[in-house]
């Protein structure tokens, strides 16, 4: 409660005082009437406050608190922002308009938003002010291997120091910086001059493929197999094409795969269950190499070819599957694909811990990723880029399966409140429940949504505090919903959360509506690797599953993580040394015992080959596979 004193005309008549987790009720048996804010016969009122002095005539109650999980949101509507005009896209809006919350409207909520999403990154001195009841779609610079040229520049980095694990990328160079190693490279590979072309021996040029460094949605990107061809006027890179893809009815395909990093210290990455099978329209052939719908599976090009609505063999109409579709054809062909999908785990892991050394300790801020996946016709994965803010477009029937309910679990997984209650009781109480009952008292739930009362929202809330308790030695609730969010510099690898006195004001005044004028700092968030949101999401233990996202990073849930990436065995004292390398060699380890296992146990089942996995590399936490 910011502003000036509330002045009552009436004494404060209390029957009790209660204490309840860390915070005071106060029961009212008469009429309150505090200028224009009246409260008519009220039962029962809470007053929340770090140093919140509510004056009644001359009666003054200071009023204590712990950190509750309200004051994040507050009372007032959760708002979220999509880019900087509003124009983003619907589906995005129209998931956050379906869970409850309010459009953010420049002229009425000035700075105050709850989600700022938006399609490109954000300025250093948005992550530097931004606070505790405030979140970024962008982590700093945490979106440095979605420009291509870093990806090549990077992964080859790795490839140097750690050797073949990285070796899922096609070799590439960065244009024009590396322009005369590429035309030593052409060189090299043609045929020898003394060999008649009359023999009609196998062409031994590779075939090359360029795309423009800034450019998205496939814009730019060309086929070549001279030198004399590759005609580029800004940075580009060129990588080498690969050339036997697997097929479905004779087109091409790649994979979309979505993965979400809310922390980069420590590490936690999330893949989502489902994704996009995104094909040609046009069957593949390298005897036309000037023809984009055979070669490139960007749906934003494929959708415009002529074949798009045409019923294509195996594929159907249109260019997009879910990956349920995908495996269900794999099985019908015969293909066995529980090692694909362990070696793009690996993929994925491997790709995002190139970056790890430049990222800031950061909090309330995540990271959205789109992959882009090739599999060959050895059934080998290979990365082909990684999206920024991925499209959210509403195309097809396959994009209304995946990318919504993704949107929603990704929202839950952060913590982000549903059906704006203020307090997020609706939240807590699903909370509470299982994943086997959650769906099927989802709707005896929803009708009971208004009964639900602050006292047992608080109760829900205090079990749930002591059932994390007992998984986090020093588990620590949410910070103030007035707390501003700082981040150290990477040398120092603390958090600091400023922590502004809590003022008096109009009680008509939404909470999160209120901009504080004085800051103190709470000497609780000075532990060194402190790394947990104002919402209370602590990622030094994540969960191994939320909705349909699933933790490929860590391994293992029995691992809690500090900020500096040190890692800690339940039983153990100390803590062990879980740098770069050591993840590295976990992830070599995971591969290769995944290889080895496919190799012994051909006849396996798919759950027999994740039981075996889970047991030679004692992991307790779930394997990502898409669903069947």
């Amino acid at each position: 409660m910011n502003g000036p004193d509330i002045a009552c005309h009436h004494r404060l008549s209390c029957s009790h005082l209660a204490r309840s987790a860390g915070f005071l009720l106060l029961v009212v048996t008469e009429t309150l009437s505090c200028g224009d804010f009246s409260i008519e016969n009220p039962s029962c009122h809470i007053f929340f406050g770090r140093k919140c002095r509510l004056r009644f005539q001359r009666v003054v109650w200071i009023v204590p608190y712990k950190r509750m999980f309200e004051e994040c949101f507050g009372n007032g509507p959760f708002i979220f922002r999509i880019n900087d005009a509003g124009a983003g896209p619907q589906l995005l809006a129209q998931v956050c308009i379906e869970r409850g919350w309010r459009e953010y409207n420049p002229e009425t909520n000035e700075n105050h938003w709850n989600l700022w999403w938006k399609t490109s990154g954000f300025s250093n001195g948005h992550h530097k002010n931004i606070y505790a009841f405030q979140f970024l779609n962008h982590i700093p610079k945490g979106s440095t291997i979605c420009r291509k040229d870093n990806l090549i520049r990077y992964l080859r980095c790795m490839r140097k120091v750690y050797g073949s694990v990285y070796d899922f990328s096609p070799h590439g160079y960065n244009l024009p910086l590396e322009y005369t190693k590429l035309a030593a490279e052409c060189s090299r590979s043609r045929p020898p001059s003394y060999r008649d072309e009359n023999l009609r021996l196998p062409e031994e040029k590779p075939i090359w493929i360029c795309k423009p460094v800034a450019q998205s949605q496939g814009r730019g990107i060309f086929l070549f197999k001279k030198l004399s061809e590759l005609n580029y006027d800004t940075n580009t890179i060129v990588q080498r094409y690969i050339e036997k893809p697997l097929l479905i009815g004779g087109y091409k395909f790649d994979l979309r795969l979505y993965v979400c990093v809310p922390s980069y210290q420590p590490l936690v990455v999330y893949m989502y269950k489902e994704g996009l099978a995104r094909f040609g329209t046009d069957k593949f052939s390298l005897n036309d190499l000037k023809n984009p719908f055979r070669h490139l599976t960007n749906s934003s090009i494929n959708k415009l070819g002529p074949g798009y609505a045409e019923m294509k063999d195996r594929v159907g109409s249109g260019c997009k599957w879910t990956l349920r579709q995908l495996r269900r054809y794999f099985q019908q062909a015969s293909i066995p694909d529980w090692l694909i999908w362990q070696k793009i785990t690996s993929l994925v892991v491997l790709t995002i811990l190139s970056q790890l050394h430049q990222i800031p300790p950061t909090v309330n801020c995540f990271e959205f990723f789109g992959f882009d996946i090739l599999i060959d016709s050895a059934l080998r994965p290979w990365l082909l880029e990684v999206n920024l803010s991925p499209a959210l477009s509403n195309d097809c029937d396959a994009d209304s399966l995946v990318k919504k309910p993704m949107l929603h679990d990704m929202f839950d997984l952060l913590g982000l409140p549903l059906y704006n209650t203020g307090l997020s009781i609706f939240n807590v109480w699903l909370d509470g429940t299982s994943d086997n009952d959650r769906e099927e008292d989802f709707d005896a739930k929803m009708s009971l949504k208004g009964t639900v009362t602050i006292l047992n929202a608080a109760g829900r809330w205090r079990r749930k505090v002591r059932r994390m308790s007992a998984h986090q030695s020093s588990y620590s609730s949410t910070s103030t919903g007035r707390a501003r969010v700082r981040s150290s510099p990477p040398t120092n690898q603390r958090s600091y959360m400023k922590l502004p006195k809590a003022q008096l004001g109009n009680p008509t005044t939404p909470l999160t509506s209120n901009v504080p004028k004085e800051n103190t700092v709470d000497e609780d968030l000075r532990r060194p690797g402190f790394k947990t949101w104002g919402n209370g999401r602590d990622w030094r233990r994540p969960k191994a599953r939320d909705g349909g996202w699933v933790r490929v990073w860590p391994l293992d849930s029995e691992e809690q993580l500090d900020g500096n990436n040190n890692v800690s065995i339940s039983g153990n004292t100390g803590l062990n040394k879980m740098g770069v390398k050591a993840m590295v060699n976990k992830i070599g380890k995971f591969n290769k015992t995944a290889k080895e296992l496919a190799k012994k146990h051909p006849a396996a089942s798919e759950g027999q080959l994740t039981e075996f996995l889970q047991q030679e590399l004692a992991i307790s936490g779930d394997l990502w596979i898409p669903p069947l």
